[in-house]
């Protein structure tokens, strides 16, 4: 079980008034890692067909989590990172903006889990929701290591089934 504790935190990063979860001690222990990945998978018979991981990370625990359910994987990249036709939206976050891209093709039709690390102020949640809507999704569900519950993620992904392992 992952607890607030497994995480470094740093006040004022990346700007003033934010605190940041830095996960890296999770990733330095098996152990940990394996329950933070246990932790965002959902039981059997959940109805997800496709694991999406957010650009950067949420690409660490997506892979595996597909693995482990025996799906496949997509991509939601930052701007600039992938080549091709892609979707692309604009997310605004706690301290700044940014603009995210998805490859549409394997999407139409499917149950998506999006997995990644933070849940603040849905921002960046709720731009890669329309872009796997805009892209066929059947469905948009959210898979979170950690949610900041003073801030209004969770509101702002109302309609969205949303799992957070832990929430402070």
């Amino acid at each position: 079980m992952i607890t607030l504790d497994d995480f470094d935190t740093f006040p004022d990063f990346p700007v003033p008034g934010v605190l940041f979860y830095d996960i890296a001690p999770i990733l330095a222990s098996p152990a940990l890692f394996r329950a933070a990945c246990d932790a965002l998978t959902p039981p059997p018979g959940e109805g997800v067909d496709l694991i999406a991981g957010v650009d950067a990370r949420g690409f660490i625990f997506a892979p595996v989590i597909a693995q482990d359910l025996g799906l496949g994987m997509t991509m939601v990249r930052k701007k600039g990172k992938m080549p091709g036709e892609l979707l692309q939206a604009d997310a605004t976050i706690e301290y700044g903006s940014s603009e995210l891209t998805l490859n549409p093709q394997g999407i139409e039709g499917k149950r998506v889990l999006v997995i990644d690390d933070v849940l603040a102020t849905g921002g960046t949640a709720l731009a890669v929701a329309d872009l796997l809507e805009r892209a066929g999704a059947a469905s948009v569900q959210f898979g979170f290591l950690l949610e900041i519950g003073a801030l209004p993620g969770r509101e702002v992904l109302a309609g969205h089934l949303v799992h957070s392992a832990l929430v402070v």
